[in-house]
């Protein structure tokens, strides 16, 4: 018997670095609502009951946790869109001569070589046009100085693998996996048709991308993130760790203050990097502005950050919101307030659902 009553439900499954994130979202008069969501942080050493898990590896103590989260939530959803990390993979803008789609095909497979050091037999490959009136138009039209531009997203099988392991291991089906590099840029940018630069600072990797008309035309990881920002912000005010992830969310601001601003090396390392993204996109021509930075992820919540990074990028930095296109009830308000840019991804997923569903 067919579950026609789960067609319109659609869930976002997130993997991050600290915790896991799940999302359920359905659509009701051509709008997102928010039906569940749940968490599991990670560090994970105990079972559901509380009981120590032992002689157990890392991922089937997550599963046991995960497959709990999931009876507990009582998801309508009985399939998934599933995040990996960022840095688990590669996102990469090349340009092509006009070709047929055949030639296209063998050039990419050709042309990836040079940014994927592994066999490619060990690797999903995926690519799509950047824009469909480049595909209409130039695909297939030999014109040397014409350019198709190709978005090429690569990933280890093995690491595409152990996700949809995790996650069937839940009993739910994996409708798709994606980089949350795409997720971010679905929640946070949408269909604006802007240009953005995304900083998602998450507790081990920052994720910086460039979103131009709602494509990543950019992607960079960065292997620090928030815990660093902690260590910093503990070993500068003589606090514990605890304190200073409380403080982080709640402190006074310590960024910009002459009194008591500090130096975090992490925040300016991002800094440095996110300009060079910037500058070699201004240096294709006058018509290049970006029109604002949207800051994510738990250490975005850090007072202060947005003057930090607005004066030091020299554009209007913010706190993205992820909810924005979200019917949230009143009860759950004030708890969505304050889990902010945390459900970026998990959100960005759900979305995709929806997405597909209006297409289909």
């Amino acid at each position: 018997m067919f579950n026609f009553f789960r067609k319109n439900y659609f869930l976002g499954i997130d993997f991050g670095t600290s915790a896991v994130k799940i999302v359920e979202l359905t659509l009701k008069n051509q709008k997102a609502h928010l039906v569940n969501y749940g968490w599991i942080e990670l560090g994970l050493s105990l079972d559901s009951n509380g009981k120590e898990v032992k002689l157990l590896s890392f991922d089937d103590k997550l599963k046991i946790r995960l497959k709990d989260l999931v009876k507990r939530m009582e998801l309508k959803s009985n399939s998934a869109y599933v995040s990996m990390p960022g840095f688990s993979g590669l996102v990469v803008l090349i340009d092509f001569p006009a070709m047929k789609r055949e030639e296209l095909e063998k050039a990419i497979q050709f042309e990836a070589h040079k940014y994927i050091p592994t066999p490619l037999s060990e690797i999903s490959l995926g690519w799509d046009f950047v824009s469909k009136e480049e595909e209409n138009e130039l695909l297939g039209k030999k014109n040397p100085a014409r350019k198709v531009q190709v978005l090429l997203v690569a990933a280890p099988n093995k690491e595409v693998a152990r996700y949809e392991s995790i996650v069937r291991g839940t009993g739910l089906a994996v409708k798709a996996i994606e980089l949350e590099t795409f997720s971010l840029a679905r929640s946070l940018v949408g269909d604006d048709l802007g240009t953005f630069l995304i900083i998602d600072i998450g507790a081990r990797a920052t994720n910086i991308m460039l979103v131009d008309k709602g494509i990543v035309k950019v992607n960079r990881n960065i292997d620090a993130g928030g815990n660093e920002v902690t260590n910093t912000i503990a070993d500068s005010i003589n606090i514990s760790k605890q304190r200073a992830e409380a403080f982080k969310k709640e402190g006074k601001d310590l960024l910009n203050s002459k009194e008591s601003s500090i130096i975090i090396p992490t925040l300016e390392m991002i800094a440095n990097e996110s300009l060079r993204i910037i500058s070699a996109y201004r240096e294709r021509g006058r018509d290049a502005r970006i029109d604002g930075v949207i800051l994510s992820g738990g250490s975005a919540k850090l007072k202060g950050i947005d003057e930090y990074f607005s004066k030091t990028l020299e554009i209007r930095s913010s706190l993205g919101n992820p909810w924005k296109k979200i019917i949230v009830s009143e009860q759950l308000s004030s708890v969505v307030k304050k889990m902010g840019t945390s459900y970026s991804v998990a959100l960005g997923l759900a979305l995709r659902g929806i997405e597909e569903y209006q297409r289909s």
